[in-house]
Protein backbone atom coordinates (compact mmCIF):
# COMPACT_ATOMS: atom_id res chain seq x y z
CA UNK A 1 0.00 0.00 0.00
CA UNK A 2 2.92 2.56 0.88
CA UNK A 3 4.13 1.71 -2.73
CA UNK A 4 0.76 2.63 -4.59
CA UNK A 5 -0.09 5.89 -2.05
CA UNK A 6 3.75 7.16 -1.57
CA UNK A 7 4.61 7.45 -5.45
CA UNK A 8 1.28 7.99 -6.13
CA UNK A 9 1.46 11.76 -4.19
CA UNK A 10 4.62 13.25 -6.00
CA UNK A 11 3.21 12.10 -9.54
CA UNK A 12 -0.64 13.39 -8.64
CA UNK A 13 0.29 17.29 -7.75
CA UNK A 14 2.89 18.16 -10.64
CA UNK A 15 0.68 18.10 -13.16
CA UNK A 16 -1.96 20.59 -11.97
CA UNK A 17 0.96 22.36 -11.15
CA UNK A 18 3.16 22.39 -14.01
CA UNK A 19 -0.13 23.38 -16.56
CA UNK A 20 -0.17 26.67 -16.78
CA UNK A 21 3.98 26.61 -18.25
CA UNK A 22 3.08 23.48 -19.72
CA UNK A 23 0.54 25.32 -21.65
CA UNK A 24 2.39 28.19 -22.86
CA UNK A 25 5.19 26.17 -23.89
CA UNK A 26 3.28 24.03 -25.98
CA UNK A 27 1.15 26.57 -27.50
CA UNK A 28 4.97 28.68 -28.71
CA UNK A 29 5.93 24.87 -29.96
CA UNK A 30 8.93 24.67 -27.31
CA UNK A 31 8.20 20.73 -27.63
CA UNK A 32 5.21 18.37 -28.97
CA UNK A 33 3.32 15.98 -26.47
CA UNK A 34 5.19 12.90 -27.10
CA UNK A 35 8.45 14.78 -25.53
CA UNK A 36 6.88 16.21 -23.02
CA UNK A 37 5.34 13.11 -21.73
CA UNK A 38 8.67 10.78 -22.51
CA UNK A 39 10.88 13.28 -20.39
CA UNK A 40 8.07 13.37 -17.28
CA UNK A 41 7.89 9.41 -17.49
CA UNK A 42 11.81 8.72 -17.96
CA UNK A 43 12.17 11.10 -14.52
CA UNK A 44 9.33 9.95 -13.16
CA UNK A 45 10.78 6.50 -13.54
CA UNK A 46 13.99 7.60 -11.81
CA UNK A 47 12.34 8.96 -8.97
CA UNK A 48 9.79 6.43 -7.92
CA UNK A 49 12.65 3.73 -8.22
CA UNK A 50 14.59 5.45 -5.79
CA UNK A 51 11.88 5.76 -3.63
CA UNK A 52 10.57 2.16 -3.89
CA UNK A 53 14.24 0.49 -3.47
CA UNK A 54 14.40 2.63 -0.42
CA UNK A 55 11.08 1.26 0.65
CA UNK A 56 11.53 -2.16 -0.73
CA UNK A 57 15.01 -2.40 1.32
CA UNK A 58 13.02 -1.46 4.81
CA UNK A 59 10.19 -3.57 4.41
CA UNK A 60 12.20 -6.71 3.00
CA UNK A 61 13.91 -6.80 5.73
CA UNK A 62 11.83 -6.01 8.35
CA UNK A 63 9.04 -8.80 7.60
CA UNK A 64 11.85 -11.18 6.87
CA UNK A 65 10.21 -12.56 3.40
CA UNK A 66 11.75 -15.53 2.25
CA UNK A 67 11.07 -14.32 -1.59
CA UNK A 68 14.30 -13.21 -3.45
CA UNK A 69 14.50 -9.16 -3.37
CA UNK A 70 14.73 -8.58 -6.74
CA UNK A 71 11.53 -10.10 -7.39
CA UNK A 72 10.29 -8.30 -4.51
CA UNK A 73 11.56 -5.41 -5.40
CA UNK A 74 10.49 -5.48 -9.36
CA UNK A 75 6.65 -6.48 -7.95
CA UNK A 76 6.66 -3.65 -5.58
CA UNK A 77 8.38 -0.82 -8.41
CA UNK A 78 5.70 -2.21 -11.41
CA UNK A 79 2.34 -1.66 -8.38
CA UNK A 80 4.28 2.33 -8.09
CA UNK A 81 4.59 2.86 -11.62
CA UNK A 82 1.17 1.65 -12.41
CA UNK A 83 0.17 3.90 -9.47
CA UNK A 84 1.89 6.98 -10.45
CA UNK A 85 0.87 6.06 -13.93
CA UNK A 86 -3.12 6.32 -12.76
CA UNK A 87 -2.00 9.56 -10.54
CA UNK A 88 -1.03 11.58 -13.58
CA UNK A 89 -3.95 10.72 -15.54
CA UNK A 90 -6.15 11.76 -13.12
CA UNK A 91 -3.90 14.97 -12.08
CA UNK A 92 -4.47 15.56 -16.16
CA UNK A 93 -7.86 15.35 -16.12
CA UNK A 94 -8.64 18.20 -13.35
CA UNK A 95 -7.50 21.70 -13.20
CA UNK A 96 -7.56 21.82 -9.19
CA UNK A 97 -4.85 20.35 -7.15
CA UNK A 98 -7.37 20.33 -4.43
CA UNK A 99 -10.10 18.88 -6.61
CA UNK A 100 -7.20 16.13 -8.02
CA UNK A 101 -6.33 15.16 -3.98
CA UNK A 102 -9.48 14.69 -2.60
CA UNK A 103 -10.07 12.13 -5.92
CA UNK A 104 -7.28 10.18 -5.28
CA UNK A 105 -9.11 7.72 -2.84
CA UNK A 106 -11.55 6.84 -5.65
CA UNK A 107 -8.91 5.21 -7.62
CA UNK A 108 -7.33 3.55 -4.67
CA UNK A 109 -9.91 2.77 -1.69
CA UNK A 110 -11.73 0.44 -4.31
CA UNK A 111 -8.40 -1.49 -5.67
CA UNK A 112 -7.89 -2.82 -1.57
CA UNK A 113 -11.26 -3.99 -1.42
CA UNK A 114 -11.64 -5.98 -4.95
CA UNK A 115 -7.89 -7.25 -4.19
CA UNK A 116 -8.74 -9.23 -1.59
CA UNK A 117 -6.57 -7.15 0.83
CA UNK A 118 -9.44 -6.13 3.49
CA UNK A 119 -12.00 -8.74 2.64
CA UNK A 120 -11.83 -12.05 0.65
CA UNK A 121 -13.22 -12.16 -2.91
CA UNK A 122 -15.46 -14.40 -2.21
CA UNK A 123 -17.38 -12.05 -0.21
CA UNK A 124 -17.66 -9.57 -2.58
CA UNK A 125 -20.75 -9.86 -4.55
CA UNK A 126 -20.44 -12.25 -7.75
CA UNK A 127 -21.75 -8.68 -10.09
CA UNK A 128 -18.96 -6.85 -8.52
CA UNK A 129 -16.02 -9.88 -8.92
CA UNK A 130 -15.14 -8.57 -12.73
CA UNK A 131 -13.78 -5.27 -10.82
CA UNK A 132 -10.75 -7.66 -9.00
CA UNK A 133 -9.37 -7.95 -12.26
CA UNK A 134 -8.93 -4.22 -13.08
CA UNK A 135 -7.09 -3.35 -10.01
CA UNK A 136 -3.70 -3.74 -10.42
CA UNK A 137 -3.04 -3.96 -6.24
CA UNK A 138 -4.74 -7.49 -7.40
CA UNK A 139 -1.70 -8.66 -9.69
CA UNK A 140 0.51 -7.55 -7.17
CA UNK A 141 -0.44 -9.13 -3.82
CA UNK A 142 -1.37 -12.30 -5.57
CA UNK A 143 2.49 -12.67 -7.14
CA UNK A 144 4.11 -11.81 -3.58
CA UNK A 145 1.90 -14.73 -1.70
CA UNK A 146 2.86 -17.27 -4.41
CA UNK A 147 6.58 -16.63 -4.43
CA UNK A 148 6.51 -16.20 -0.47
CA UNK A 149 4.54 -18.86 0.15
Amino acid sequence: LMAMFGTADDALLQFPSQRPVFLREYSTNHYNLFAYFLSRLTVEAFLTFAQTFCLSVITFYMIDFQMDFGLFLVINYALSMVSAALAVALGAAVEDPKTATELLPLLFVPQMLFAGFFVATDLVPSWLRWAQYLCSLTYALRLTVLEEF
